[in-house]
């Protein structure tokens, strides 16, 4: 069973609005001192150290001590001093961008074992808008399914849902979903805790959806804890 959080925001962040779900998430990590924070900007496509740089400000003006890594390709992402930090902190946040590009930068690298280690300590992976699409076991991209990072097991995750599910009926998004995994939609203002219990709760302003099968989608609001999968399961 693991120990850390897998935290899911729907692609709003980094806003004002949004400090609440952040720190909600950050209060699970908080010890003897406020969280460290290392910001990779691994799914940016451009100006990735000042989106990297930009989002530690929003962190450090919340009173955390943040930093970041320019882990931005795979020779980064096996660097050791790049890599090796990520074992050291509280909270690594991924940020938004693409999420091929994140795949293929990060796959098979000392950064993702770091990624799958902070999930089996008291840490926080910390993940939003292409960086969230593509933690779960697969993501939904030109209209299939990819294999995901695998952050957790038995689940993919569907940030900006409140615009999604405008254009993607449950029909075609279940049609060919690998079976064994469930579907979560989190809107661009919702945070998703995962717990390592299985449990999932909504932070933040919007709403979570559960794909539980074609014809039943749950929908969870702030505050609201629900189950998400078995413990353990693989």
């Amino acid at each position: 069973m693991t120990k850390g959080y897998l935290v899911v925001n729907g692609g709003e962040a980094f806003t004002i609005e949004n400090r609440p779900a952040n720190r909600a998430w950050l209060r699970l990590v908080h010890e003897q001192h406020s969280p460290r924070v290392i910001v990779v900007p691994v799914a940016a496509m451009r100006k990735q150290q000042r989106v990297a740089s930009e989002i530690s400000k929003y962190f450090e003006f919340m009173g955390m001590f943040a930093e970041y890594k320019m882990i931005v390709d795979q020779l980064s992402a096996n660097t050791r001093t790049e890599w090796e930090s990520l074992d050291k902190v509280e909270a690594i946040v991924l940020t938004d961008g693409s999420p091929l590009d994140l795949i293929e930068r990060l796959r098979g690298t000392h950064t993702e074992a770091a990624l799958h280690r902070a999930l089996e300590r008291k840490a926080v992976v910390m993940t939003t808008g292409a960086s969230a699409l593509a933690a779960g076991s697969v993501f939904w991209f030109a209209d299939q399914w990819e294999t995901g990072l695998t952050l957790v097991p038995n689940l993919a995750f569907l940030p900006h849902h409140d615009l999604v599910q405008m254009r993607l009926s449950p029909e075609r998004l279940l049609a060919n979903l690998p079976e064994g995994i469930t579907l979560v939609g989190v809107d661009a203002s919702a945070t998703l805790i995962y717990y390592p219990d299985g449990t999932g709760q909504v932070a933040g302003e919007g709403l979570v959806t559960v794909y539980r099968s074609v014809e039943q989608q749950d929908e969870f609001r702030p505050g609201q804890t629900f189950p998400l999968t078995t413990p353990g399961a693989e």
